[in-house]
């Protein structure tokens, strides 16, 4: 079992992003590392929004969620309203302190503000464009969750660079988003913590637009043999290999325990996302009370 799980998001890194630059431990030159080719839009809409990108990573489905900020907490709601289960929320009932850092949407990872036990945000005076302030908060917050924790940490570098038309630039975040893994990976127990790097969308620096080009995921642990290729995969079965990785179950979540794949390998029938996603929503379908028939 898993004691700590890192879930650091590097918003506007999309797969041409981080081909542009060098990076030996995000693309897994050490080997213990699993990739996959992750969609990040909204399942049935085609598009990416950013504070619903980090929801559907917490909640394994589609939700709404908003920016936190000084009238919302960032808690994601389902279509109906209701609040969401998070992996904040199954961490948070099994003693596991929950903690973000960076841009303040890495809290509707969680479940929002409220959720969170330790807030290393931008409005706890956080720079979520410093790479070097984002790895010593991760770190120094890993260590003051003690000995089982999940930290949630978005860097906004690559997307501010993008925005800014500043091709350069973005090489300059890739490359220091490596370096930023590096010194994480440095200060965690491999053996028993997990890594995740992901993102909520691209930017295109040509454009200074966001895209939906897809995005790279990354997996490192020590239990992953070699450089494992998880193909096409989506942000929203983030939530079940957190969940997973920690033996909680999170039940509304859709996808697949993507830990477990890349440490038993992948079937040649396996297929990616769709086929268990197509599955999944007929399961759910067909467990649904059906709508009342309108009289003519």
């Amino acid at each position: 079992m898993i004691d700590k799980v890192v879930l650091l998001i590097i918003d506007g890194l999309d797969v041409v992003n981080f081909t542009l630059g060098n990076t030996p431990t995000m693309s897994g030159l050490h080997g213990r590392t699993a990739v996959g080719v992750a969609h990040t839009e909204i399942l049935g809409a085609g598009t990416t929004i950013t504070p619903i990108a980090h929801a559907m990573m917490g909640t394994g489905q589609n939700v709404i969620a908003h920016r936190p900020g000084k009238e919302t907490r960032g808690r994601p709601y389902t279509y109906l309203g209701e609040p969401a289960t998070t992996i904040g929320d199954v961490a948070c009932q099994a003693g596991i302190p929950v903690a973000a850092v960076g841009k303040n949407e890495a809290a509707i990872v969680v479940g929002g503000l409220d959720r969170l036990d330790i807030s290393r945000l931008e409005m706890d005076g956080i720079d979520a464009n410093d790479d070097e302030a984002i790895a010593q908060e991760t770190i120094a917050t890993l260590e003051a969750c003690g000995s089982r924790g999940l930290v949630v940490a978005t860097y906004n570098g690559v997307d501010s660079a993008g925005h800014k038309n500043n091709v350069r630039g973005v090489i300059e975040a890739v490359e220091k988003t490596d370096r930023m893994v590096e010194r994480i990976l440095e200060a965690t127990d491999p053996a028993k913590s997990l890594l995740i790097i992901a993102s909520d969308h691209g930017t295109n620096p040509l454009t200074g637009r966001h895209n939906n080009v897809p995005t790279p995921l990354v997996l490192i642990n020590e239990r992953i043999v070699g450089r494992m290729d998880l193909g096409v995969v989506h942000n929203l079965e983030i939530a079940i290999t957190i969940a997973s990785a920690f033996g909680l179950s999170l039940p509304e979540a859709f996808g697949r325990d993507l830990f477990k794949l890349a440490i038993e390998g992948l079937r040649w029938d396996s297929g990616d996302y769709r086929d268990t996603l197509e599955r999944q929503l007929k399961e759910f379908t067909a467990h649904q009370a059906k709508r009342p028939q309108l009289r003519d």
